[in-house]
């Protein structure tokens, strides 16, 4: 039809003057709806659909101001506030592993996090939904493949919690570490879910059995933990907003069965199993290194060095790097450094609840609650009251793997923060139930 022509020509020329070109066609796409809305407009008034398209664009006006000023409102939003709260971690990081390693390597996994993160961070995340199912399978696929070739260690030291260890020389990958990135899959999984009824919320509850069943077998209690909070957040979430178009109550109760289960067989098996794998959960919350450290806690002043000694803790740079930072700086900054660390987490909930996109809540809520529960989790096991093996206080303490996935994770997520209203969800087709 002559009027697509019109508006092919002049959508054409108005997106050309934007500079951000992955919303070029989305703005083209809008601007289209709105000429095409305006022709029939016209067209009820008796005007033939060439002019009436003509009048249309007329009415828009020029496209070369059009564009520009279109150029102006659309832009990427930099978002500086958690940009300068994930700087001030890293700051605290690198001078810890400083003292804490000073003949280690450890600016390296600095450095692949730094490339992590923006890789993350200048992906366009809309992407991640056109191939939800096929990165939840990737993911999967290249868990079990590692949990394969890797060799089982045992953390003596550190209750509940045993390593994978994946020698890929010159590094070792931490399988345990796939805790945090499987909650991101899982909810890219569940929004390919969505729209599918009661089904859409079977299948999602079948999808959480495997990440689950890996981490059970590394083992790792706060991972396998890690995972279940957060995927059941994720699914809860994704009900309670409609997105698979049941009725709430019958679909939380469905989506709360299979981590009930999961959880089940994991007690049963941990109070009766005499194998050695599953043994290393025992918890012991009076054990003699939580002892210790509530000791060191309890000679730490508030502001600047304490009295204690921290010669007979074990993995101060990986496990305890808070604990240093409380002995050689005090309790005032640790607990600084902990609201600093929560308030982001609350700062990117909040924001990502306001998302337009499924997408973008299920990305924002997946690295919010892992990068929450892992600080949380690190600040408690370092003062002295840990049940079990934390991963990571995200970007402070040391570690390759956490730290890289833990960059990666929060790119993406800033990803959705810059690119706003601009993060869309694919087209799915509605299943009635």
């Amino acid at each position: 039809m002559p009027s697509n022509e019109h508006f092919t020509e002049y959508c054409q020329q108005v997106s050309q003057q934007i500079r951000w070109k992955r919303v070029r066609h989305v703005v083209a796409q809008e601007l289209e709806q709105h000429l095409c809305d305006q022709q029939d407009a016209y067209l009820e008034q008796g005007h033939d659909a060439d002019e009436a398209a003509r009048m249309a664009v007329a009415q828009m006006g020029d496209a070369q101001m059009v564009g520009q000023a279109l150029n102006q409102t659309h832009r990427p939003q930099t978002p500086w506030l958690p940009m300068f709260v994930i700087l001030v971690l890293l700051a605290v990081g690198l001078v810890l592993q400083s003292v804490l390693s000073p003949d280690a390597i450890w600016a390296l996994p600095y450095g692949i996090a730094a490339a992590a993160f923006f890789l993350g961070y200048f992906m366009d995340t809309s992407l991640l939904g056109r191939h939800a199912g096929k990165v939840y399978g990737l993911v999967l696929a290249l868990s079990l493949l590692a949990l394969f070739r890797a060799n089982i260690i045992l953390n003596v030291e550190l209750a509940g919690h045993g390593f994978a260890v994946l020698s890929l020389p010159p590094f070792n990958i931490m399988l345990g570490n796939l805790a945090l990135i499987f909650p991101m899959a899982y909810g890219l999984f569940v929004y390919r879910m969505r729209n599918r009824g009661m089904l859409g919320i079977v299948y999602c509850g079948l999808a959480y059995l495997p990440f689950a069943g890996i981490l059970l077998w590394i083992p790792t209690i706060f991972g396998f933990l890690l995972y279940t909070i957060t995927s059941v957040l994720l699914l809860y979430t994704a009900i309670w907003q409609g997105w698979f178009q049941v009725r709430r109550v019958r679909g939380l109760a469905l989506a709360l069965i299979p981590p009930l289960m999961c959880c089940g067989v994991f007690l049963v098996t941990l109070l009766s199993s005499e194998n050695l794998q599953f043994r290393s959960f025992r918890i012991d919350l009076d054990g003699h290194l939580n002892n210790q450290v509530r000791e060191l806690i309890a000679q730490a002043a508030f502001w600047g060095e304490g009295s204690g000694d921290l010669s007979t803790i074990p993995n101060l740079e990986t496990d305890y790097s808070l604990l240093y930072g409380i002995h050689h700086f005090g309790l005032g900054p640790f607990l600084v450094l902990m609201l600093l660390s929560v308030g982001l987490c609350i700062f990117c909930i909040r924001r990502g609840l306001r998302q337009q996109s499924m997408l973008g809540k299920l990305l924002v809520l997946a690295v919010s609650t892992t990068f929450v529960l892992q600080v949380l989790s690190y600040g408690v096991t370092n003062l002295g009251y840990g049940l079990f093996g934390a991963i990571s206080f995200p970007f402070v303490s040391y570690g390759g793997t956490a730290l890289v996935f833990n960059a990666l994770l929060m790119g993406c997520m800033l990803s959705v923060f810059r690119m706003g209203p601009w993060v869309r969800d694919a087209v799915t087709a509605v299943q009635k139930v």
